[in-house]
């Protein structure tokens, strides 16, 4: 990945950033330069925490507790932003829920919260976050989903169906917006080390390149992908897996 671009006067929001990938994107986009966003559903001290992370490294960041499966919230996160910060230009869809329950035993309550926040949520950031983009004649979205929607896993009908909604998001909008040079992409990891501490990469037997990713290396995906070097690939699924399926 190409590493000399500046993403100053960006402003980029990711959804889910107060820890594991979404926490190692933020602070590569504002490593770039970006004024980022830092987003949890309530974990304020966490997204403060990264927050404060950007600030003490000379970057510029704000932090927002904001449930992206509530439109209200997401209006009020955006009137904030706006307020504050500009037009979003970057947006990462990072969040998550990933709740487990068979079919048989999924209450309709628990079909309809995995959707809110892994469907609804990047519909609602979105669709808050393109009339910016079209002002500013730029945008990059990225939505990002996991290996498990692909490959299914039990107990996951609602957390697959979900990611792969987005995925029909990602390709819908981009046909919609690339004349607009706003580039719509998916990236999906595969297994990774999630452990904050963890200062190198866990060894795996059930991947071919033997280990587990790390965070970084989605954030340098996400990077590559919302660089101004990129304006030319949209509307592609980038499995980020080590080998463990290929597409």
């Amino acid at each position: 990945m190409a590493d000399n671009h500046s993403l100053k006067d960006r402003v980029a929001l990711v959804t889910g950033s107060g820890r594991n990938i979404g926490r190692a994107t933020a602070l590569r986009l504002a490593s770039k330069g970006a004024s980022v966003i830092v987003n949890s559903r309530s974990n304020e001290q966490e997204a403060q925490s990264v927050r404060d992370e950007i600030l003490r490294n000379g970057g510029k960041a704000i932090s927002v507790i904001c449930d992206v499966g509530s439109e209200s919230e997401v209006d009020s996160m955006f009137t904030q932003i706006e307020n504050t910060m500009g037009s979003v230009t970057i947006l990462v869809n990072n969040a998550g829920l990933r709740e487990e329950s068979s079919t048989l035993d999924m209450t309709t309550e628990e079909w309809r919260r995995v959707l809110s926040v892994n469907l609804d949520g990047p519909f609602y950031c979105c669709r808050a976050a393109i009339p910016g983009m079209l002002k500013e004649n730029w945008g990059r979205i990225i939505n990002v989903s996991g290996l498990n929607a692909f490959k299914g896993k039990s107990g996951w009908g609602h957390v697959s169906a979900s990611k792969m909604g987005a995925l029909g998001l990602t390709r819908a909008l981009s046909v919609e917006l690339a004349d607009k040079n706003i580039m719509v992409n998916h990236i999906v990891p595969g297994a990774f080390d999630t452990s904050r501490d963890s200062s190198a990469p866990i060894p795996s037997t059930g991947i071919p390149v033997g280990r587990l990713g790390m965070p970084k290396e989605i954030a340098s995906a996400v990077d590559f992908l919302v660089s101004p070097e990129n304006g030319f690939i949209t509307g592609q699924t980038l499995h980020v897996n080590g080998g463990a399926l290929t597409y």
